[in-house]
């Protein structure tokens, strides 16, 4: 077994946590390969969890490394990653080379951005904004936002 899938089945907080903000993170098919294979087995052991999470639940960062792990297995481009969870930051991707920020708004705590994939080339707009801590939420290029969405 890989010390990620280990983490990932030991039912400890500490160690959960980490496993999927290096799920979450990477970009490493051998990394990525054991968890894919381990996947319902993960889902299972992680099915009755309580993360905690003061602002935001560590679940639902729990399920995007789930939804990410699902995303790879179907040979999606890792920038499909990106929508759904609010702490991705473009800077931190630009300087992992992972997108290239085209534009952005006027700094301030509510910037916009439109960032590129490396990779694919898929746009996405991205609204920066902060309540108890800075989020950005990237929406696809020709994808609108529901109601109700940050």
């Amino acid at each position: 077994m890989t010390a990620l899938l280990d983490d990932f089945l030991s039912g400890e907080r500490g160690r959960v946590m980490h496993a999927v903000w290096e799920t979450i993170r990477s970009r490493d098919p051998e990394t990525l390969d054991p968890l894919v294979a381990a996947l319902p087995r993960l889902r299972h052991a992680a099915a009755h969890l309580d993360l905690g999470g003061a602002i935001y639940s560590n679940n639902g960062h729990l399920e995007h490394a789930f939804a990410k792990l699902e995303q790879y297995r179907a040979g999606k481009c890792w920038c499909a990653a990106y929508p759904g969870i609010l702490t991705t930051d473009p800077r931190k991707e630009e300087a992992a080379d992972h997108i290239r920020v085209i534009s952005t708004s006027e700094p301030g705590w509510s910037m916009t951005y439109l960032c590129e994939c490396t990779v694919c080339g898929r746009q996405f707009d991205i609204e920066q904004g902060d309540h108890h801590f800075t989020w950005w939420n990237w929406v696809p290029r020709g994808l609108k936002r529901r109601r109700g969405e940050v």
